[in-house]
């Protein structure tokens, strides 16, 4: 199957509400069965408490016995870019390559995906829709001494699967340093060995299930996103545009080749290349207890303001996860964010700002951001600090919002870590003029830079949310 012909059957997929194994009711049935049978057990816990973690020194940082995992650990960032010159942080550095990865089959001529009812400590209501395989290289190599997670030889062994996606991916540059995972899709056609904790879906099903809050969690939309709606080497047809009305016919026809394009891949390479030339940041290496602004103590990592994040420690006990109890770090969040695009429609086509996004953890510099993408939201909207257009989504009067809902991010390493987000139409006669580092950009635009790495994980993650039925609304 040629890639045309796989985009084709995922569209088909994302049309998809009621698949091979029953419609968007009994997936829920089954979801809130699982909620209500697994229970698992978080509990904050001192630093000096957590089993296999350790404060190192030379410098200063927070890391397991074995190496491995991750490590908190303290930078520096000095920037002439954004409404802060310089600042100190602590930042999570797993310099590991882990695998996200969906495992599709087709049942009766629809591609459904293979999905996991999975908790994770950080999830502010622990049980959550992960992919088919959501692990670091230090779980499936098994240093926890745990089992393997199921159905990882589909994505490590060849011959098991059919590749139809695969590439590395960014994830938070603010709360990872230089961190990326590998995003995968793998197809199979033969029978898949079943568990009670995984389900099939089909790609609308899950569409349907973001517009829902706290249901499908990041990792799951990472793949998900980079999952065009359209294709984006071609103009949408008819076939592509058949039953599509609305918001859902606009979003597909912004994934396609358009005449429209308010700028070139070409001229928008420039301006990405323009910005990671012209904006700097120097990172340099802290000890924890030597951070200006933040405080250590036997419990947590916090800031003097109150504001960002702090780090904690927690126990957890989980019966279904390959290992059954650890301790661990995690970042805390107590206020919630916003992350969002403004979009607006040029010729008729939907284009959507983007934003040059440089983050003290990015690999390669400046990234394609969304237009917003702001931590503690409701407190930082009164300080100077608030970044541009952020009153667009916290008071979006007389504008259309296309999709408005609160997502957890990645529960592994964050604690209860919530951004609300949303997707706001300009109306025709809304007078913006944007700074230069922000761009418009359609759909196929933005799928295009996001399949080599230069999009960020908040503008992929609204990317997900987006779909093509009027019913996910």
């Amino acid at each position: 199957m040629n890639a045309r012909a796989v985009r084709l059957a995922f569209l088909r997929s994302c049309r998809t509400l009621s698949g091979a194994f029953g419609d968007l009711d009994d997936v829920l049935a089954w979801f809130a069965a699982k909620d209500r049978r697994d229970r698992f057990k978080v509990r904050r816990a001192p630093f000096a408490g957590l089993d296999q973690w350790r404060f190192l020194p030379d410098p200063l940082r927070l890391a397991h016995v074995s190496g491995r995992f991750f490590s908190i650990e303290g930078l520096r960032a000095e920037t002439g870019f954004g409404p802060a010159p310089s600042w100190d942080q602590p930042i999570i550095n797993q310099p590991e390559i882990g695998i996200l990865g969906l495992l599709a089959r087709e049942f009766d001529g629809v591609p459904h995906f293979l999905m996991q009812a999975k908790m994770e400590p950080g999830n502010v209501n622990v049980l959550q829709l992960s992919p088919t395989v959501q692990a670091t290289f230090s779980n499936y190599s098994r240093v926890h001494r745990g089992s393997l997670p199921r159905y990882l030889e589909y994505f490590i062994e060849p011959g098991r699967a059919r590749v139809v996606l695969d590439q590395l991916q960014p994830e938070q540059g603010a709360r990872f340093l230089r961190k990326r995972n590998r995003n995968m899709v793998v197809v199979v056609d033969d029978d898949v060995p079943g568990h009670e904790d995984f389900r099939w879906m089909t790609l609308g099903q899950i569409k349907a299930l973001l517009v829902r809050d706290n249901l499908v969690n990041m990792d799951a939309r990472t793949v998900v996103s980079l999952i065009p709606l359209a294709d984006p080497d071609e103009v949408p047809g008819r076939e592509a545009l058949a039953g599509l009305s609305g918001f859902g016919r606009d979003v597909c026809l912004s994934y396609g080749r358009s005449d429209q394009e308010r700028h070139c891949m070409d001229a928008i390479m420039a301006w990405l290349t323009t910005g990671k030339a012209r904006h700097a940041m120097r990172v340099t290496p802290l000890p924890l207890d030597g951070l200006r602004g933040w405080t250590l103590s036997a419990t947590d990592i916090r800031h003097e303001s109150g504001l960002y994040f702090s780090v904690i420690g927690v126990d957890v006990t989980a019966g279904t996860r390959e290992a059954a109890r650890w301790s661990q770090p995690l970042l805390h969040h107590e206020g919630q964010g916003v992350v969002g695009f403004l979009c607006r429609r040029h010729g008729g086509v939907l284009h959507f700002l983007a934003r040059g996004s440089l983050e003290p953890g990015n690999r390669d510099g400046m990234e394609i951001g969304p237009t917003v993408a702001c931590s503690e939201a409701a407190s930082r909207c009164r300080r100077s600090c608030a970044p541009a257009y952020l009153e667009h989504f916290l008071d979006p009067a007389g504008l259309i919002v296309h999709y408005d809902a609160v997502q957890s991010e990645e529960g592994g390493r964050f604690h209860h870590f919530q951004n609300r987000y949303m997707i706001v139409e300009l109306p025709p006669d809304h007078a913006l003029d944007p700074p230069g580092h922000y761009l418009w950009m359609t759909l196929g635009q933005l799928w295009r830079m996001a399949r080599h790495g230069h999009v960020n994980i908040e503008a992929r993650n609204l990317l997900a949310c987006l779909g093509v039925l009027e019913t996910f609304a």
